[in-house]
This record gives C-alpha cells, structure tokens and sequence, in this order.
C-alpha cells in the first residue's frame, strides 16, 4: 500500500511571490508522488502558520497526527523539514514514532537532495541534519517557547484556541462544559485507563473535539489529543498555582 498525505505550511509573511507559496509547495508534492508511485490521498494545508507552532497544535498538523496514529497512510510527503517540524527535538521524535508505526516521511529538498527516511541515505542524512539543526535552532526555539509559556500563564492567546477555553479579545476564558470534560478525563487517568480507552470513550459519548467547531463536523478523539490535554503546559501552570488545579484544560 503507498496511500500517501502531502502536508504544506505556508508562513504568515510568505505572499504569492515568495518561494514556498501554496501552489508551488503543492505542484511538487503532487508531482512528486507521481514520480514515486504514491497514491495522494490527501493535501493538508496549514495557511498563515509561523514555523515556531508546534506540529499538533496546527489544525493541519494535528489532522496528520492523527491519521498516522490511525494508521490511515503509510507516507507523508513534505518540501522541506521546516515545512513541518519547528525544531531538532521535534523531528526527532515525531520521525521516530512515524518509523515505528511504519510511516515513511519524504522529503524533497534536503539541501538539494531528496531523501526518504526507509533508505540508508535517508537516515543518515536526517540525522545529521537533526544535529545540525539543533545547533542552529535549538536556542531561538528555547525563547520561543518561554514567551509561549508566558501566555499561556496569563492565559493569553498564544496560537489555536485551546480545549477547556474560548477566545474574548485576545484572552482565553474558561468553558465550563469543556472544563467538566478536562476533569473527567483527568479522574479517569488516574484510575489508570489508558489514552486509547479515553478517547474511544469521548467518541462514543459523543463529545465533540475542539477542531470541530472550526470545519463544523464530526471529529474524533484520538490517543494523541487525550495525551495533550494531560500535558499542555497551560494547565500544568494552573496546577501549580493551588496544588489541586483548576479544571483547567489542554488543546486538542
């Protein structure tokens, strides 16, 4: 099987004229598999992202998390790294994961070259440019992530509008019934059922996810998204502050 999902982000500053524009990163996606004998199933588009925003907290990027969870495809296509990973740390981990789920990651332009990681070339190569990479990014991401932090402790708007909040202005404010849902799943943790019992117990409760009010249909919960929810730093600070918590809530 080679079904295949072509992801592109294009930057808030990258216009019709700048060389990563929507219509040329999709042509050479398509063109691409073409060449390779893929079968494109789909283009995920993530419009007007900076590249500092977390994989799972772009709305694209979370829907190709969850697709290779789901083991929905067994390639995913990009141009660049950066096109989908914001730091070393992070195409580390998510490549790691992606090769053991069986998911091979392509990409078109590595310096020139175009590599695969199921090939020896390919692995040696990504590795190397992990490495690189770090030296290079690890720092500006390091700051990034601190002023991200510093929103979310004051509860300001800091990309997607997270689980457990709606958006007023540019502050985040709670919402109650997503609260409720933040907390059973909390209780239901620490009763010991796993991410995957979770999420298949949101889906057949028939709680909406956050991503469903945005394309006004059904979505699904997935181990991943429960994962996030546990983890998001945002709570995590609400916690802190009283040593119980507050019901807070994690993106999904």
């Amino acid at each position: 099987m080679k079904k295949a999902v072509c992801y592109i982000r294009v930057g808030p500053m990258e216009t019709r004229k700048h060389p990563f524009r929507r219509a040329d990163q999709e042509k050479r996606l398509r063109s691409y598999c073409a060449e390779n004998g893929l079968d494109t199933m789909l283009v995920i588009l993530d419009l007007r992202v900076e590249a500092f925003i977390p994989l799972e907290e772009r709305l694209g990027g979370r829907d190709l998390v969850n697709m290779v969870e789901s083991k929905g495809i067994q390639h995913v296509v990009i141009w660049r790294l950066d096109r989908l990973f914001r730091s070393a740390s992070e195409t580390s981990r998510l490549l790691k994961a992606w090769s053991g789920e069986g998911v091979v990651c392509h990409v078109l332009d590595l310096d020139g070259l175009s590599v695969r990681t199921d090939g020896e070339t390919g692995q040696v190569v990504l590795s190397t440019a992990t490495v690189l990479a770090g030296m290079a990014h690890d720092l500006p991401a390091e700051r990034t992530r601190n002023a991200i932090r510093l929103k979310k402790t004051n509860r300001f708007a800091y990309g997607v509008t997270p689980y457990g909040y709606d958006l007023s202005g540019n502050q985040l404010v709670p919402n109650a019934r997503e609260q409720e849902i933040i907390r059973q799943v909390r209780t239901w943790r620490a009763e010991g059922r796993s991410l995957r019992k979770i999420a298949a117990e949101l889906n057949e409760m028939g709680v909406p996810t956050k991503r469903a009010q945005s394309v006004s249909r059904e979505t699904r919960w997935y181990a991943s998204t429960v994962s996030y929810l546990l983890k998001n730093e945002l709570y995590l600070a609400e916690e802190d502050e009283d040593g119980q918590g507050k019901g807070g809530a994690d993106p999904t």
